[in-house]
């Protein structure tokens, strides 16, 4: 609204919505038209002030939100927080491959071993919430033995996801005293010559990690490498960037001739990836059951469990984690430096560090949704930390213990009224959800405290609820009474447990 001061006219830039526009408008009318004194919603003039009015609304709403994709804080499209992490330098999680081992057997009739190369196909059985069978290839070769009595038995490691590629590509040897491989492709396009061109890959979600780039001149094949960024790379550098969309997309981006070589005209761009990755590739023993394309002579004998598979880093994990990797700079000088160091290494999703000694640090890590990470990822992470430590300081990576926490007993459930009108099994399983995520990351994390207050809090706020008794809260290894808080340690992490809850009321 604007405001007359003397000679000078004062705008009050914060009322921007549609009755401040409203009252803008009018007073200023009263200045320019002093004649026209009618007020009436009916009048022409007042309806051309409130479709103005309307229309700044609208365009002030959008302004707003434009401004809030600006800040880690306040944006909502993934596509903005993402963007906005990677200028702090933290690159947020993708999805992550189950990974596990399986059993094969030889069958009657299989009278010499055989060999399964890498990448042969197994599957589960059909999944009806995933509309079709989930598949893992073999990261390394199996011989399967000659059929005998007792029957034999070759372990291999297998990893969620699918190679893509239509056609075989012969790559050029490293030196001339070696032997070209072979490696599936996708073709992807063209060179036109251009800088800073883009190909976009046709399958998704795309393991990031496994994406390669080739230029096939028709005899074969040279490989490019993929870069974080190209903010070291030179003119000459044969290098590429792989980056995903908020859609899932992923896209292959080349250099502009100063950061990054442009790839000849006219040559042909192929790409070799995977896909898979997510935690719904985590299974119990014995999910897989058979060869994707049978073998004459060789079957699966069983499977261990799978695990290590995460989903995509949650938007609000990335809001925590950025500003902490960010505030490190590359260097690990006080204890937190060395926690949140870790989370620059693929499938860590948070860590705390203890120090233990002057010249000891040790990192308790978790990945994502609280999966624990692989032996390898605590590899990684601490070659990552101990190549930015203090000099003489030794750096030990241990998995977090998660630490899962009973509401109610079946002696003592938790009492739930429903209110009248609302259906009392939607409403019981409303409240289960509203407790699990209480013990959902981010909102819990290593040493976490959990107060009956904060229960309570979810619970009240689901739609339906009359009022609830909470009567016992506690750690699954501690006795199973009272409601005091529950207490982590520095390496312990707090999960939903077992949750009793006896409802009444409602329909």
């Amino acid at each position: 609204m604007a405001v007359d001061s003397g000679s000078v006219t004062q705008i009050d830039y914060t009322s921007r919505d549609f009755t401040g526009y409203r009252e803008s408008l009018l007073q200023y009318a009263t200045q320019l038209l002093p004649e026209w004194t009618s007020r009436s919603p009916a009048d022409f003039g007042v309806v051309m002030v409130e479709l103005f009015a309307y229309m700044g609304d609208i365009i002030s709403f959008y302004q707003d939100r434009i401004a809030d994709e600006a800040f880690l804080a306040t944006a909502t499209q993934r596509s903005s927080v993402i963007a906005i992490a990677q200028q702090l330098g933290y690159q947020p999680q993708t999805a992550i491959p189950a990974t596990g081992q399986v059993a094969f057997s030889p069958a009657p009739g299989l009278v010499a071993p055989y060999t399964l190369e890498p990448g042969t196909q197994v599957i589960t059985e059909y999944i009806p919430s995933l509309d079709r069978p989930i598949s893992y290839e073999l990261a390394t070769s199996v011989t399967v033995p000659a059929y005998t009595t007792p029957v034999p038995q070759a372990v291999g490691l297998v990893v969620e996801g699918r190679t893509q590629g239509e056609r075989t590509l012969a790559l050029y040897p490293a030196s001339s005293g070696e032997t070209g491989t072979t490696v599936r492709v996708e073709d992807i396009g063209t060179s036109d010559g251009t800088q800073s061109q883009v190909f976009a890959l046709a399958q998704s979600p795309v393991l990031l990690d496994t994406v390669r780039l080739f230029l096939d001149d028709g005899t074969g094949g040279e490989e490019w490498t993929r870069v974080k960024d190209f903010l070291l790379a030179r003119d000459s550098d044969l290098t590429f960037v792989a980056e995903t969309d908020d859609q899932g997309v992923t896209r292959i981006v080349l250099g502009d001739g100063t950061t990054g070589a442009i790839p000849p005209t006219g040559i042909r761009l192929a790409a070799a990836y995977r896909t898979g990755g997510g935690s719904y590739g985590n299974l119990p023993q014995g999910s897989i059951t058979d060869l994707a394309d049978a073998i004459p002579g060789v079957v699966v004998a069983g499977s261990a469990p799978m695990s290590g598979g995460a989903d995509v880093e949650p938007i609000d994990q990335i809001r925590t984690n950025a500003p902490r990797l960010f505030r490190t700079q590359g260097r690990a000088v006080s204890a937190q430096d060395y926690a949140d160091l870790a989370l620059a290494v693929a499938g860590v999703a948070d860590a705390r560090a203890v120090v233990r000694a002057s010249s000891a640090v040790t990192i308790y890590v978790i990945g994502p949704n609280n999966m624990v990470p692989s032996e390898g990822q605590r590899d990684a992470v601490a070659q990552y930390v101990q190549e930015r430590a203090l000099s003489g300081v030794v750096v030990n990576v241990v998995n977090g213990s998660l630490i899962p926490v009973n509401l109610g007993t079946a002696t003592e459930p938790v009492l739930l009224s429903v209110l009248p009108r609302y259906r009392r099994d939607t409403v019981k399983l409303a409240v289960q959800r509203a407790i699990q995520e209480v013990f959902t990351p981010p909102e819990t994390t290593f040493s976490s405290r959990i107060s009956i207050s904060h229960v309570y809090r979810a619970v009240q706020e689901v739609p339906g609820v009359a009022w609830a008794v909470i009567q016992v809260m506690a750690r699954s290894d501690l006795p199973q009474s009272g409601t005091a808080d529950v207490i982590c340690r520095d390496n312990e992490i707090p999960i939903v447990g077992a949750i009793n809850i006896t409802a009444s009321g409602g329909v």
